[in-house]
């Protein structure tokens, strides 16, 4: 759902927690029920909306609660009440929004323990089952990790010698690389 569906959805929840409220006789509150939109909107849109929610529900409650049921309660109880359900909902999209934040990166980081036994020749390695795999392919499908391929200065002069000059000779100047014809890019 896109973040202007989750909004509709919380607004109407939240409206429909307020007329539940309203339409209940003083002697009965949900404030229980505020936890719905404030979990929920710090869970898919952040904490500042989660925020948002529970500020706007103690807000409407405390309007019903000095308007329509003025005389049931003193002001300071209300305002007490509401300090508390505002703490309490605050504390509750942080936590939801952190723990969702926490499961995201967790998601996002796959981390490649303990001993990896690898050849010392072709640099495969070795899984649990004994089978031996691509470097590359053990690591890929075990963690978030990408390859791209290229080769060192010293592999470029073993295998490609014609492009790669010995380092005591006059073209192997450090960093002047070579161009197509094997001579260095600044001679």
């Amino acid at each position: 759902m896109t973040r202007i569906g989750w909004w509709s959805v919380l607004v109407f929840i939240s409206a429909g927690v307020i007329a539940l409220d309203i339409l209940t006789c003083r002697y009965i509150e949900f404030p229980i029920t505020f936890v719905v939109p404030v979990g929920l909107g710090a869970w898919y849109l952040g904490s500042r909306p989660g925020v948002g929610f529970g500020l706007v529900l103690v807000g409407c409650r405390f309007g019903i609660a000095i308007t329509s049921e003025a005389g049931f309660q003193p002001v300071w109880a209300v305002a007490v009440n509401a300090g508390i359900r505002t703490l309490v909902l605050v504390g509750l999209a942080v936590l939801v929004a952190k723990a969702r934040q926490k499961l995201r990166l967790e998601e996002r980081v796959r981390v490649l323990e303990g001993i990896l036994y690898i050849c010392a020749f072709c640099k495969k390695i070795r899984r649990p089952d004994g089978v031996w795999e691509q470097l590359e392919a053990y690591v890929s499908e075990r963690s978030a990790a990408q390859f791209s391929h290229g080769f060192c200065e010293s592999c470029g002069r073993e295998h490609y010698p014609q492009y790669f000059p010995a380092p005591d000779t006059p073209d192997a100047e450090l960093g002047a690389a070579p161009n197509r014809r094997g001579k260095s890019a600044e001679a």
